[in-house]
């Protein structure tokens, strides 16, 4: 069984390696599909709208409401309900055709009926406001306190603030079975995604759980929960709250809540790619798998995420985030999470996720197995409305 778990780690390790160096190089080499950025960068700063929420649900709950639209420079046009615009590509839920996505560079203008929108552009503006057609293609006329025209291109991303609160929750559900007979190893997982978007506040909240069971062995149980919240200030900047809960047979944490927070910066944003940096400090309570006594412990973490989007066919995406956790009361100890996710959608809506997952702590445990816990889980997603 040793030599079956060395030759396993060695495989995985290779994998995760390949996959933070190679894939995001290869992405990046191939040709995407969409339009090359423009040299000018739009140096002008456009004022936030300062509306109220309540003025801006006045606003929605006209008697006369129209559909949004979406019109495309090949003189078509698709009407339905806008359900966001991120990554490159518009999602509408249409009149007819069901929820399709539409490539930025097709689109020739929006207009977005009677709701309110919050627009994400790249410099790192931010806006609150009625979308509609503009004159000239490849733009949007928003209209809040001032009225301006926005470069398609230019944007980032497109929010409705929806009239009614639970209309707001976007996000993926998905989970997993794999099974390898020469290991006789089985491996159940289960996980969602779920994000919140008010104004210059993104909450988010996901779950993950991996139970791996090998022969005549008890199942190692792999749980993770967040809650975070993000609030977006000028020029990319951003502060964050966290909380989690978080645990790990093979490394011998039963339990461990967590409380913190920090601050980040997005130091590269493009409509194909997002690099982003987050600090701070963290607070923990962790109760170990031999022992009932709980103890607490200050930590510094630091984190790079970077996500890659890829719009020739097939439809891609790569995802990769590292933390580093320094124990500040516990001198010594260090700890490393490391995820990078590769999805693919082949069916709208519907998504393929191949994940690799690797955790260390040094510090020693009774009961704990090692200082490593990694694995490869294969998903599948189903996107939220």
């Amino acid at each position: 069984m040793k030599s079956i778990r060395t030759i396993s780690f060695q495989i995985n390790f290779l994998l995760f390696f390949l996959s933070i160096i190679v894939l995001p190089f290869k992405l990046f080499c191939q040709q995407i599909d969409s339009l090359v950025q423009p040299n000018k960068k739009r140096t002008t700063e456009i004022p936030l709208n300062k509306t109220s929420d309540s003025l801006a649900l006045k606003e929605l709950k006209l008697n006369t409401t129209f559909p949004d639209t979406v019109f495309l420079k090949n003189g078509d046009k698709v009407t339905g309900k806008i359900l966001s615009f991120e990554q490159g590509r518009l999602k509408i839920d249409g009149q007819g055709p069901g929820v399709v996505s539409i490539k930025w560079y097709k689109i020739s203008s929006i207009s977005g009926g009677n709701r309110i929108y919050k627009v994400d552009e790249i410099n790192g503006t931010k806006h609150i406001g009625k979308i509609e057609s503009a004159a000239d293609t490849g733009k949007i006329h928003l209209t809040n306190e001032a009225q301006h025209d926005i470069l398609i291109e230019d944007i980032i991303r497109i929010f409705p603030l929806e009239e009614e609160w639970y209309r707001g929750f976007k996000g993926t559900l998905g989970a997993g079975l794999n099974y390898a007979k020469s290991s006789d190893v089985l491996t159940i997982n289960a996980e969602y995604n779920l994000y919140y978007v008010v104004k210059k506040w993104r909450f988010i909240n996901d779950f993950s759980f991996i139970s791996t069971s090998e022969s005549n062995e008890k199942a190692s149980l792999r749980t993770q929960v967040n809650l975070q919240a993000i609030y977006s200030l000028p020029n990319r900047w951003l502060l964050y709250e966290i909380n989690s809960f978080n645990r790990n047979d093979e490394l011998g944490v039963k339990s461990r809540f967590s409380f913190g927070g920090g601050g980040g910066n997005s130091l590269v944003q493009t409509e194909w790619q997002r690099l982003l940096i987050l600090t701070g400090l963290i607070v923990n309570l962790e109760k170990d798998i031999e022992t009932n006594s709980i103890f607490s412990n200050v930590e510094w973490p630091a984190t790079l995420q970077h996500t890659i989007y890829k719009f020739a066919r097939p439809q891609l995406s790569s995802s990769t985030s590292i933390t580093s956790y320094v124990g500040i009361t516990e001198k010594g100890r260090h700890r490393i999470d490391a995820s990078v996710d590769l999805t693919w959608e082949f069916i709208s809506n519907f998504n393929l996720q191949l994940s690799f997952y690797y955790n260390y702590d040094n510090k020693s445990i009774e009961g704990k197995n090692t200082k490593r816990d990694y694995g490869t889980v294969l998903s599948l997603l189903l996107d939220l409305k």
